[in-house]
């Protein structure tokens, strides 16, 4: 049986990575409003590109390394389910890396927005603490923006003109 949600983790600890998952969204918000704002020309529109990229796959690898954590803490089937299903996010994030954009960002969007939505599950059903859910939803909302965002801009440049 697992601990209730509150047993699981004090205000404090929700403050923490709440914060330190604010800071981590600085990097897509950083990279993704330099990208929507350079020319399709400018020489570090591919170095951009590879950047955000390469966050997207570090960032969906550590969230399933969060499910992969919380499925150890299950005793019940649904933890063996959590360890393969924690396998998804980072074989998606690296598909992302290899397909050109503006198609990476799309698909990098639907990743993090179905991690969300698993997330949130895991909190529903006192698997991971209550500070989780709402941290992990505003993450979520951020990120898949400036992913769209990210999308918006390298679509512009996908046209044909």
């Amino acid at each position: 049986m697992n601990p209730p949600a509150d047993e699981m983790g004090s205000d404090a600890t929700g403050r923490t990575a709440r914060l330190l998952a604010l800071i981590g969204f600085i990097p897509f918000a950083a990279l993704s409003l330099w990208l929507f704002g350079i020319s399709e020309e400018h020489p570090w529109r591919a170095a951009t590109i590879l950047l955000l990229k390469s966050y997207a796959v570090v960032i969906l690898s550590f969230l399933g390394g969060i499910r992969w954590g919380l499925g150890m803490k299950t005793t019940s089937g649904e933890g063996r389910r959590d360890l393969v299903a924690s396998c998804a996010p980072p074989l998606a994030g690296w598909a992302g890396f290899f397909i050109p954009v503006p198609y990476a960002f799309a698909l990098f969007a639907v990743a993090f927005a179905a991690q969300g939505a698993w997330d949130a599950f895991a909190v529903h059903h006192d698997r991971a603490p209550r500070w989780f859910g709402p941290t992990r939803l505003l993450l979520t909302v951020l990120v898949v923006s400036a992913l769209i965002l990210s999308f918006a801009a390298t679509a512009r440049s996908a046209q044909p003109g």
